[in-house]
């Protein structure tokens, strides 16, 4: 039996006529990603969704990070699975952002949040989890967190990984997830099957999160996006930062944009409502 939500208005949060603004990371080209103060200026900026990413520790604490090493953001080196909870929260975040006027965050000694610490900060926000570790434990994790803070009705998920992102479904069959990358290809293609487009069974996830294009595919075309809200799927767009291209896919009928740049998108955003 199938446990999710059937129809777009029925999603958390969400409204079949509202474009979602995710906040990417945060905003990580203006502020350090996936910490606090991109997350509040995000928030600041007019987000609807704080999209993060997830990764565990070595004592299989769920931490807010991207990579799966820790180089490229703070001052430590090495995997993220490498380090404890508490050594994790040693580390500074903001040690090597500078941010597009030239401020450098490296004396702020920012911290990196787990996933409780942000549901505990953020008690009200809509948050998307993208689980990056290709684990099944993740899952298991992302799902107790979830369940802790009884925030199933706020939360996507969505991972590059099928198995996790299967397991996750399979332990928390309320909370609404992203297609996998196969299952994105296989609503794409079902629009020339005469069975797909006359088919109207519920389908395992709510959210396309894709970008506009991928290997030569338009996937921010009309047709596709109208295709997928004929089956209550909501059709989600990453990681546009240019004014032009985040019009254009708007005006296809996206019905959310992830972007670094919440300053350009919100008020782009804010004027298609107007004339809808």
């Amino acid at each position: 039996m199938n446990n999710f939500p059937c129809n777009i208005s029925s999603l958390p949060g969400s409204d079949p006529n509202k474009i979602d603004l995710y906040g990417h990371r945060g905003t990580s080209l203006l502020a350090p990603e996936n910490t606090a103060v991109a997350f509040d200026l995000a928030l600041e900026f007019g987000v609807d969704v704080l999209e993060i990413d997830v990764r565990l520790s070595r004592d299989n604490v769920v931490m807010v990070t991207h990579d799966e090493m820790v180089d490229r953001t703070t001052d430590g080196s090495g995997p993220v699975k490498s380090y404890t909870y508490d050594a994790l929260k040693r580390l500074n975040a903001g040690y090597r952002f500078v941010n597009p006027d030239g401020r450098s965050y490296r004396s702020d000694k920012i911290r990196l949040l787990s996933l409780d610490e942000l549901f505990e900060q953020y008690p009200t926000t809509r948050i998307n989890i993208d689980i990056k570790d290709d684990a099944l434990v993740a899952a298991e994790e992302v799902a107790s967190s979830i369940d802790r803070h009884n925030s199933a009705q706020r939360v996507n998920v969505g991972s590059f990984n099928s198995a996790p992102l299967q397991h996750f479904r399979d332990l928390a069959p309320m909370v609404t997830t992203a297609a996998t990358q196969r299952e994105v290809a296989a609503l794409y293609f079902s629009r020339w099957s005469p069975h797909g487009r006359t088919d109207t069974s519920p389908l395992p996830y709510q959210y396309l999160q894709i970008p506009v294009r991928y290997i030569g595919l338009p996937l921010a075309s009309s047709a596709f996006i109208n295709f997928a809200k004929r089956r209550s799927i909501k059709t989600v767009y990453w990681t546009l930062n240019e004014a032009q291209l985040i019009q254009t896919t708007l005006d296809a009928g996206a019905q959310g944009i992830v972007t670094d740049r919440p300053d350009i998108a919100a008020p782009l955003i804010q004027a298609k409502h107007n004339t809808t």
